[in-house]
């Protein structure tokens, strides 16, 4: 772990740098491939906001070692959720299937893994969309307070973080930086 601190000075401790995240990311897809027979199978669903972004990088990267395309889309499990009166809703993003669920491999995909209540929310939303061979879960983060018996089956780093801490994986394509950061003092997100 590296220990630097955000140089803006706003309690931002890095957990992950750029090139750590790169071999990461390199070290996930290939584990993901591992699991399943067969590569085309492999459908990856990013879980809003930040979810979305991480499975595309990972489906480019899975699809670089794989030598093929690799399914990704996103799945929003906003309204299956059942602690909205505490997180509050948001605008949804739409869910979107690359293709048919039906006796496909899915890898549903977070950044951080908290009390588990958003992953089993998507778990609901993804019944109403087919019936896949198998589901399973990666997350950069697992950050424990788990209020569910759910984890992850891939997993980039755990961090272990009170509740007034959070995580924050930053990618290039959408904040121009790369790396995972510890926030002190912030409201913990779901």
């Amino acid at each position: 772990m590296t220990a630097g601190s955000d140089p803006l000075g706003q309690g931002r401790v890095e957990i992950l740098s750029a090139q750590e995240l790169a071999r990461t990311l390199i070290r996930l897809a290939s584990q993901v491939l591992e699991s399943v027979a067969d590569s085309r199978e492999l459908v990856l669903l990013g879980i809003p906001t930040r979810g979305v972004a991480l499975a595309q990088v990972l489906a480019h990267q899975i699809g670089a070692i794989a030598g093929h395309p690799v399914d990704q889309g996103s799945l929003d499990p906003t309204f299956h959720r059942d602690d909205l009166g505490r997180v509050g809703t948001r605008l949804g993003i739409p869910t979107e299937l690359p293709a048919d669920l039906e006796d496909r491999s899915v890898v549903l995909v977070d950044d951080v893994i908290f009390t588990g209540r958003t992953v089993r929310a998507a778990l609901e939303a993804l019944q109403a969309w087919g019936r896949p061979r198998r589901v399973s879960l990666l997350v950069m983060v697992d950050r424990g307070h788990r209020e569910l018996p759910i984890q992850p089956d891939f997993c980039g780093r755990v961090v272990p973080t009170s509740r007034q801490e959070t995580i924050a994986l930053c990618l290039q394509a959408t904040d121009g930086e790369e790396g995972v950061y510890l926030l002190k003092g912030s409201d913990p997100a779901a």
